[in-house]
């Protein structure tokens, strides 16, 4: 007789995996924050390392209010946005900074059959270049936080 084990006898495999995109398929928080210090000093502003962490995971539009009043620079917070933007993407470009096993995750659920979703609040012009180097049809569905009414929690 052999000794039970903590594994199922078969797998279960899931009916479908959302991906949120940031700190989960890859790592630009480097990146925003570089991005971030250019801004400031490109416009004569001021900027922390502890004005970067606080914009981690918000919405970017609240993120363009905060910095237009942390940074004391004359733009309109959709203005910020864009120039942030541009200069992640500048960097994507040159580099997409994946997490580690998450790319081959990724593929491995699609060659199972498993249908993914990549599910973030970042906007699609910062989505497309990242979806762009990875093997088309990984994901079923994007959704992009310029796609929706409510962002999060909702």
């Amino acid at each position: 007789m052999s000794a039970p084990t903590d594994r199922p006898r078969h797998a279960v495999r899931p009916a479908a995996v959302l991906w949120d995109m940031d700190g989960t398929l890859v790592d630009t928080e480097p990146y925003w924050m570089r991005t971030e210090g250019e801004l400031a000093a490109r416009h004569g502003g001021t900027w922390t390392e502890q004005d970067s962490l606080n914009l981690v995971g918000n919405d970017l539009l609240d993120s363009g209010r905060y910095i237009r009043e942390h940074m004391g620079i004359d733009l309109e917070p959709a203005e910020i946005v864009e120039q942030l933007l541009d200069g992640v993407i500048e960097q994507i470009r040159i580099a997409v900074p994946w997490r580690p096993g998450a790319v081959d995750l990724l593929i491995d659920l699609h060659a199972a059959g498993v249908p993914c979703a990549l599910v973030t609040m970042s906007y699609r012009r910062f989505v497309e270049p990242i979806l762009d180097a990875l093997p088309e049809g990984l994901f079923t569905t994007v959704v992009t936080g310029d796609a929706v009414e409510r962002g999060k929690p909702y």
